[in-house]
């Protein structure tokens, strides 16, 4: 069949959990082709890392997987399957459990973007998230994106050099008119840990975001209820 999909992960620190995502991609996923973005060295920053991983590839889905996710059978096919909803899906992200509770849901859509990432969650036992939905935006732990729309809308903006680049990026596709979606026959294992405590870069990256979206302290809720409202 060919490559169908991109796979992008990016290295930073111990690679332990970077083979155990990869072992999980080996036996879960087909017709993909793996490109690791080595941040030890060069530390490029998350959203650089990934325009550089899109750029090296060529297949019509990109998959943006965390170093720290384990993909579960069946998730890629989700993904790609929801795409297939409408031409105009730009943007797909799974399920996310956390590994050592399987039935708890950490990403299951979203909530709020700011200041700080809000996540939709629950438990799979008791039937929470389990329908897909269009969000304003969804985390890049394990997000599908669709070549086309890239082509058309640039990539991440890299003024962010590590948070807010995923949020930022579901907002600029749903402004250039596509659709943002939460899949949850895609389910893949995530903590949601990796950016927890980084103030510094949430500083920064933070201000960025407020800039380019002309956000200000004295009318962040009106004005982000705003981009919220982008179809």
């Amino acid at each position: 069949m060919g490559i169908t999909t991109d796979i992008i992960l990016i290295l930073y620190g111990d690679r332990t959990d970077l083979d155990a995502c990869i072992a999980s991609i080996e036996k879960n996923c087909k017709d993909y082709a793996l490109h690791v973005i080595d941040n030890n060295e060069i530390n490029r920053g998350f959203t650089k890392a990934c325009n550089e991983g899109i750029k090296a590839g060529t297949a019509p889905w990109i998959w943006l997987i965390n170093q720290d996710a384990v993909i579960l059978e069946g998730a890629q096919e989700a993904l790609i399957e929801r795409f297939n909803y409408h031409e105009k899906v730009g943007i797909a992200g799974s399920m996310q459990l956390d590994p050592d509770n399987q039935d708890l849901i950490r990403h299951g859509g979203t909530l709020r973007a700011f200041p700080a990432g809000a996540h939709k969650g629950g438990y799979v036992s008791m039937g929470h998230c389990r329908l897909p939905s269009k969000e304003t935006w969804v985390n890049f732990a394990s997000v599908m994106i669709r070549r086309a729309m890239v082509d058309q809308i640039g990539p991440l903006d890299e003024s962010m050099f590590l948070l807010y680049s995923d949020s930022d990026y579901c907002y600029w596709a749903r402004k250039n008119g596509w659709e943002v979606w939460y899949e949850p026959r895609s389910r893949v294992l995530h903590k949601l840990k990796a950016s927890r405590g980084v103030t510094e870069w949430h500083q920064k990256d933070m201000a960025a975001f407020m800039k380019k979206w002309g956000i200000t302290q004295q009318s962040v809720s009106r004005e982000f209820a705003q981009l919220d409202m982008v179809p």
